[in-house]
């Protein structure tokens, strides 16, 4: 059965239903996503290889992990979900630290998603090996230094394909970055 999203407006008010995933992506509608950086000790960044199969912009890589808030479902408690999903490991009691909220758009590669966004980071020991990740959502993981990150998400030619809208990761990833200094 396909998840069920909340629509929203544009100042993030929910309207009062919801409407499957797909048809949310084509209509352009108003979302709610929890997105959490995890950073290692060593002030490192994971990033992670979208699965091949995946059906929105496969082998793309992802700056952080998380996924959209199911109907009635808090920020907070969709990013340690989506953090146990992906990873296999969820952050500890108090161990997401709230970044701030962003509209994330991406209007290419087929796709009309508008996002609200609720940001975390997640300072952890686990090494690469620490995590499980989820088959279908993940081909590899690496940690990168947040600083070659940010310098790749502003070149208009980057090493790696991110997955879009890379301005506004850019955005994240400072705010994350100031956050940990």
């Amino acid at each position: 059965m396909e998840q069920l999203l909340e629509v929203f407006d544009a100042g993030n008010q929910p309207l009062g239903y919801t409407k499957p995933k797909a048809q949310i992506e084509q209509d352009g509608d108003w979302h709610r996503t929890a997105q959490v950086f995890v950073v290692s000790g060593h002030n490192e960044l994971l990033v992670s290889l979208r699965h091949p199969t995946k059906k929105v912009l496969p082998n793309y890589w992802d700056v952080c992990v998380g996924g959209h808030t199911d109907p009635g479902e808090m920020y907070e408690e969709a990013a340690l979900r989506e953090t146990q999903e992906e990873l296999g490991v969820r952050p500890g009691a108090g161990e997401l630290q709230f970044v701030g909220y962003f509209r994330v758009e991406v209007t290419e590669n087929q796709l009309l998603d508008r996002e609200h966004a609720a940001v975390y980071v997640w300072k952890t020991s686990c090494g690469l090996n620490d995590f499980t990740m989820q088959p279908d959502e993940i081909a590899e993981l690496r940690y990168m230094s947040i600083e070659t990150v940010k310098r790749d998400l502003a070149r208009d030619q980057p090493s790696l394909a991110y997955t879009p809208p890379r301005p506004t990761y850019y955005e994240m990833l400072c705010r994350v970055e100031k956050l940990l200094s």
